[in-house]
């Protein structure tokens, strides 16, 4: 009878902590002052945050401005490019058509991109710039490009050079089309073996493309019907903020005491049309939109009733993908000492929770020009900051907004 009354009280304690409901923060308008002291010495131009349960918005607030030079006002349905948040939802789709029996994850990649047979590793002479160039030990999988540890980089001592050689760039690329970008990838070597290291580049990107081919469907058409309609996720896209560039929230770097812009000029383009949807980098998106995924993720997989993924799968994403793998080498302090990495995802351990404020379970990512979220299942709440600021100087602002939501938890 105790035994059973003991495991009656630990199955209580579980279910509680999957299924945490209303949280409740002690000062919400923290947040307020903390956005606002940012922008006040010019570390943020403006920003929009909200945080919610599952089903519903539990605050939100704006503050600043998203083009300094005019002053207009940040607005709630403004457009932001999310950069590398893009990468969690083409993992998602990518995991919807696992579902659907197109592939398995340890399939490889060759199988449905035969242009990466032939793919060879760079060899590195002593850490020097000169290098040979060695056969793969084992294929390249799908899980290797979900988990990021099948090579491919964005840059680095020598494949920066010949990424430059072949005109290769993955967040401005000039090619006509992601089949004919890939093609040029496909000729590039990877860093390291399959499998041997973690190591942050464009396998998102192939994985767009892998969508594109076993579906034969673009990565935007994918996306929007099978993702962002369901979703509610109306103003998301590679080009919908064309059809009002003035709500784009412009990005800027900070440079000594100034915010200075870094858009390209065909960002505010109404007429032009983007020709290689990156999965990994290239989506615009709200904040309302946004959202609407992170409560999905919240929900294991499910919004408003609809299912969009698994719970298997969103299970899949929040667990360690990497096993005993070195990370999050080269990311602190953009992700925090301690943690793992998941499908598209940083997941909070044992260590990390230690180390943070975070819960246990709880997971997070981010993108280039500080977008970030954190789901925390435990406390049953996401938290979700979209702005625009790039460099380095931007990573203690995405940390710090996460540690001000953690610190007014009742």
């Amino acid at each position: 009878m105790k035994r059973a009354y003991s495991l009656f009280i630990i199955f209580l304690h579980f279910s509680f902590v999957s299924i945490a409901q209303n949280p409740v923060f002690e000062d919400l308008a923290h947040i307020d002052q903390w956005l606002q002291s940012n922008i006040t010495k010019n570390e943020l131009s403006g920003a929009i945050v909200m945080i919610a349960d599952k089903d519903k918005i539990i605050y939100s607030t704006k503050k600043g401005v998203s083009n300094i030079d005019t002053n207009r006002k940040i607005e709630f349905d403004d457009f932001f490019k999310i950069a590398s948040l893009s990468k969690v939802i083409t993992t998602v789709a990518v995991l919807k058509l696992y579902e659907d029996g197109y592939f398995d994850l340890d399939d490889p990649i060759e199988l449905y991109l035969p242009i990466f047979k032939d793919t060879k590793v760079i060899k590195s002479t002593n850490g020097s710039d000169s290098y040979t160039l060695e056969n793969l030990s084992n294929k390249i999988t799908i899980r290797h490009l979900l988990n990021q540890t099948a090579g491919f980089a964005y840059d680095g001592p020598i494949i920066s050079t010949l990424y430059k050689e072949k005109n290769l760039a993955f967040f401005n690329p000039s090619h006509s089309s992601l089949s004919s970008f890939m093609k040029d990838l496909s000729t590039m070597p990877i860093v390291h073996q399959p499998g041997e290291k973690f190591t942050y580049g464009p396998s998102t990107d192939i994985l767009g493309h892998l969508i594109e081919q076993v579906t034969q469907q673009s990565l935007n058409t994918y996306l929007n019907e099978n993702i962002f309609q369901p979703l509610e996720m109306t103003n998301t896209g590679f080009d919908v903020h064309r059809k009002s560039p003035k709500r784009l929230v412009r990005s800027y770097v900070k440079k000594n005491d100034t915010l200075k812009p870094i858009n390209k000029k065909t960002d505010f383009d109404k007429n032009h049309t983007t020709k290689v949807f990156m999965g990994g980098s290239g989506l615009v998106s709200t904040t309302q939109d946004y959202l609407h995924f992170c409560q999905m993720l919240l929900n294991n997989g499910i919004y408003k009733s609809q299912r969009i993924i698994s719970r298997k799968s969103i299970e899949m994403m929040t667990s360690n993908q990497i096993g005993d793998l070195q990370y999050p080498k080269g990311f602190y302090p953009i992700l925090g000492k301690g943690n793992a990495f998941g499908f598209g995802l940083n997941i909070i351990t044992p260590e990390g929770q230690i180390n943070e404020l975070y819960s246990l379970g709880s997971y997070y990512w981010e993108g280039a020009y500080s977008t970030t979220f954190i789901v925390d299942p435990k406390e049953g709440f996401v938290a979700l900051m979209m702005t625009q600021l790039g460099g380095r100087g931007s990573l203690k602002v995405r940390k710090d907004f996460r540690k001000t939501v953690y610190k007014i938890l009742k």
